[in-house]
Parts: C-alpha cells; sequence; structure tokens
C-alpha cells in the first residue's frame, strides 16, 4: 500500500528532462526513483500518459527516439491501475540505463500536468 507519492520535474539540462519520482510503501520502502529523457521525447510522453489515463485496458505504446527507448503502459488492479513509463538509453549515451516508473492514476495525473505545462498547453 502507497502512504505518499509525489513526481517532480526538473528542466535544469538544456537538452533533457530530469523525473524524480517518490512512492513510499507502508513498510517505509521507497519504490520510486529517477528517469531521464530526453526533451524531443516530451510530446510522445506526454500524448501516451494521457492515452493510458483516458482509456481502460490501454494496450500500451513504445517509440524510439533520439537515445530514449520509450514504452507506456497499464498495469496493476482494476481498481486501482498503475500508468507506466519505462525509458532504457544506452549505457554509455547521457544518462544511460534503464528507468521504469510504476505511477499511480493521481500521480500520473499530476506528471501529465506538468509534462503539458512545459508543452505549454493547458491539461
Amino acid at each position: 500500500m502507497i502512504v505518499q507519492e509525489s513526481i517532480s520535474v526538473a528542466t535544469d539540462d538544456p537538452e533533457f528532462i530530469h523525473l524524480e519520482h517518490v512512492q513510499i510503501e507502508n513498510n517505509g520502502v521507497d519504490m520510486g526513483g529517477p528517469m531521464w529523457f530526453e526533451r524531443a521525447s516530451l510530446g510522445w510522453i506526454c500524448e501516451q500518459i494521457d492515452a493510458c489515463l483516458g482509456a481502460y485496458g490501454f494496450p500500451g505504446a513504445e517509440a524510439q527516439s533520439g537515445d530514449d527507448a520509450l514504452k507506456v503502459y497499464e498495469s496493476g488492479p482494476e481498481q486501482a491501475p498503475f500508468v507506466n513509463l519505462r525509458n532504457r538509453r544506452p549505457k554509455d549515451a547521457t544518462h544511460g540505463g534503464v528507468y521504469v516508473l510504476m505511477l499511480s492514476e493521481p500521480t500520473a495525473r499530476d506528471l501529465h500536468s506538468q509534462l503539458a505545462a512545459l508543452r505549454g498547453q493547458t491539461p
């Protein structure tokens, strides 16, 4: 059970967007973590999170953009689904690594709002 959850978006790097997810379980473990993706991927990620939030049983979507290998998909129970965001960047690329965020619906909506604001759109 999640007892605390938040997501923050940092744009200090002109070429990347950095997410920091905090998801504290009732046992005190933080199941969140960081994610990096290229700014060029912002539009696709924002659109897919919106699509996932708007459709029960979202089938998932994948895209390659620069060094980003992205996937957005739904998981979890029908009563409390999660929006999953994954990015696999080559280990020798800037901010290389595998990043996976499993966001509750309210936190995914918050992330979508923050990303939409970066795009200059109203969520």
